[in-house]
């Protein structure tokens, strides 16, 4: 039986693109005014954070602290992307202050991720990705006034080389999905450690997340209604070592609203593990108890029932949209600023998953916060845009030549629009080198 759980939330909005970018696409001011829809992400935000950022937080704040009248431990854990921090500073002060009032309890782990919540990691040269990591580990320690040391990354995406860069970025824990085909049968109650290296790795029951995150008011479910009490003697009655709960947390009030008990839930969750004899602990606190090596293949994530990368990058449109977002880094790259930050919001995981096109309850979660009538729609709006930027940003840098398309082990690696960029490209993977023959024919 288990007697420790892991409890956390993934807490993120995107910045939306201009549902008509396309069909009216006459806007000025800046990159971000023009092909970033502020009214539209501000209303989802304000609206999410009445129904569930600043009740639901509270309620964890008077769950902490009754916990400490009580001598009980209460402890969850929080991965906040960089945009919705961007958010709460901008349009919920309120919502950011709770943030930081969390921090200052001690009993509360906020994790690192991608500043933009971005698929960068998908990409084969992961100098973006990188940096978005670095950019929100430094914005959780100014904002939060923590130091991440546990990773998690978008959506729980994960290959063999994040799990690598985030060891070798310092982290000593990362979160990702338990996965069947990544397990091999072993279950995911107990701590692993990387195949090869040191960084401890922390599966996620999904069984049991989805039960709170996609089953909690579905009256036809068998198990309905699902109290605290017994939630609880589930996640006790659990074989390993300990369990590992990970939802979004507009699961409390967004997805599920007030009125079908789901803030009672939460309410009575930490009391009712106490009574079953269930400690609840921080990643940070169980990162050097590794149970069993986990080697990590292929690519894995939380989303759908495939659990791959596909909800992003598995169509057409998806991938035509990746391409137009890789072509426009390095001018972004170069004009810095507001362009730059614009680009960085493009590459945010949600534009592409409004371009998936498969039906049934995946096609429902993935068009829940989307403002477009359909993935198509979505597509020629995102589609246009960015290309548009694109070409806003080439002709405020006078370039008129077409770029170059570096290749490596068969896939496209980066891309370069003069010769400055060129040799940046070259300097960050000497294996490119031979690449420099081309530079003089192409710069004809």
């Amino acid at each position: 039986m288990t007697d420790r759980v892991l409890v956390g939330f993934e807490v993120h909005q995107p910045f939306r693109v201009r549902r008509n970018a396309f069909w009216s696409p006459r806007f000025r001011g800046s990159p971000l005014e023009k092909y970033f829809d502020e009214g539209k992400n501000r209303e989802v935000f304000e609206r999410v954070r009445r129904k569930c950022y600043i009740p639901a937080t509270n309620v964890i704040l008077d769950e902490i602290e009754a916990g400490e009248d009580e001598g009980r431990e209460v402890k969850f854990f929080f991965s906040v992307s960089g945009t919705l921090l961007d958010q709460a500073e901008m349009w919920g002060r309120d919502f950011l202050e709770l943030l930081q009032l969390l921090s200052s309890t001690g009993k509360v782990e906020f994790l690192a991720q991608t500043y933009y919540h971005s698929v960068t990691s998908l990409w084969e040269d992961r100098t973006e990705w990188r940096e978005q990591v670095q950019m929100h580990r430094e914005t959780v320690k100014s904002l939060l006034g923590q130091e991440p040391t546990t990773f998690e990354n978008t959506e729980l995406l994960t290959t063999p080389v994040t799990v690598e860069e985030a060891e070798r970025m310092g982290f000593s824990g990362y979160i990702l999905e338990g996965k069947e085909s990544l397990l091999k049968g072993r279950s995911p109650n107990f701590v692993y450690r990387r195949k090869g290296g040191e960084i401890s790795l922390l599966p996620r029951n999904y069984v049991l997340s989805d039960d709170v995150a996609f089953r909690f008011s579905n009256r036809s479910w068998d198990q309905y209604p699902l109290t605290a009490n017994k939630y609880a003697s589930w996640i006790r009655s659990s074989p390993g070592q300990l369990v590992t709960l990970f939802v979004d947390y507009e699961t409390f009030g967004e997805h599920h609203w007030a009125e079908t008990g789901i803030m009672d839930f939460l309410r009575w969750l930490p009391r009712e593990l106490d009574r079953a004899g269930v400690k609840m602990v921080l990643p940070r606190e169980v990162v050097h108890s590794p149970y069993y090596e986990l080697e990590v293949e292929g690519i894995s994530s939380w989303a759908d029932i495939r659990k791959d990368h596909t909800s992003w990058l598995g169509n057409v449109m998806q991938w035509a949209y990746d391409e137009a977002v890789r072509r426009a880094e390095m001018p972004s790259r170069e004009l810095k600023g507001e362009f730059l930050r614009a680009w960085r919001y493009f590459s945010t995981s949600d534009n592409y998953y409004y371009l998936f096109t498969e039906s049934g309850g995946p096609g429902e979660v993935h068009s829940y916060f989307s403002a477009y009538d359909s993935p198509l729609d979505a597509f020629l709006n995102e589609f246009y845009a960015v290309n548009s930027f694109l070409h806003e940003e080439l002709k405020a840098l006078g370039v008129e030549n077409e770029p170059f398309f570096f290749y490596k082990d068969g896939k496209r690696f980066s891309v370069a629009w003069n010769e400055r960029e060129f040799r940046e490209v070259l300097k960050r993977d000497p294996s490119l080198k031979d690449h420099e023959k081309f530079m003089e024919e192409w710069l004809k």
